[in-house]
């Protein structure tokens, strides 16, 4: 079968997130799931069926903004010729998407909440009020996946991890990471994360009765 390129989403304080393994067990309907790190490797990956790790780390990575992880992953699509790409559709996996889709002057699916076999892909529209199937007519299925789509499965693989050669222009060292801030976390996921998200209108009444809802989160285990 042929590899279907994840590219993983992960944080320094949360490690690897959820919508990656969502990607994940969406890769395996298409073909052998590969996973693309640009940072650090976690063993997850593997167990939700990654049967390759790309890595690509370094300061010509990690010290700029998306421009060089396009540039890595267009080189390694272009040598592996993969039956698909899938990313999250997250502020930058779709800048990612799209970078990679201008420079292999390929086609683009975003925010899929599900792909067939075939590379179809399942988009909900109108927020979520209708849904449309769509298929890349040009060039291999570049596809966004939107968090909260699928349920993670475990599918236990044996990964071999491979480490890739970094090689980008000055072109894609135009905006420099100066410095990076952890956002303070507390006790709730992340709302892309979470399995349970508990809302609150006007019914409340006022700010101050906000903290019913958040009492309901909390026991819930929700965001």
């Amino acid at each position: 079968m042929a590899e279907v390129l994840v590219v993983v989403e992960a944080s320094a304080s949360a490690g690897v997130k959820k919508v990656t393994l969502e990607m994940l067990t969406l890769a395996r309907t298409l073909g052998s799931p590969s996973a693309v790190v640009f940072g650090e490797v976690s063993d997850q990956l593997a167990e939700y069926g990654a049967e390759k790790i790309y890595v690509a780390a370094g300061e010509d990575v990690e010290g700029y903004l998306v421009a060089p992880k396009a540039t890595v992953l267009a080189s390694l699509v272009r040598e592996k010729q993969p039956a698909a790409v899938l990313l999250a559709s997250t502020q930058e996996g779709k800048e990612i998407a799209g970078r990679l889709a201008v420079k292999l002057d390929n086609g683009l699916l975003t925010d899929a909440v599900a792909v067939d076999a075939d590379g179809t892909a399942t988009q909900a529209i109108f927020a979520g009020s209708a849904t449309v199937t769509s298929k890349v007519t040009r060039g291999l299925p570049i596809i966004t996946i939107r968090p909260n789509s699928t349920t993670p499965t475990p599918a236990p693989a044996s990964a071999a991890v491979e480490q890739l050669s970094v090689a980008v222009s000055e072109a894609d060292k135009l905006t420099k990471v100066v410095e990076r801030v952890a956002e303070k976390k507390g006790s709730r996921p992340e709302l892309t994360e979470a399995s349970i998200v508990v809302a609150g209108g006007r019914g409340v009444g006022n700010a101050d009765n906000f903290k019913l809802v958040e009492e309901l989160a909390d026991l819930l285990g929700g965001a």
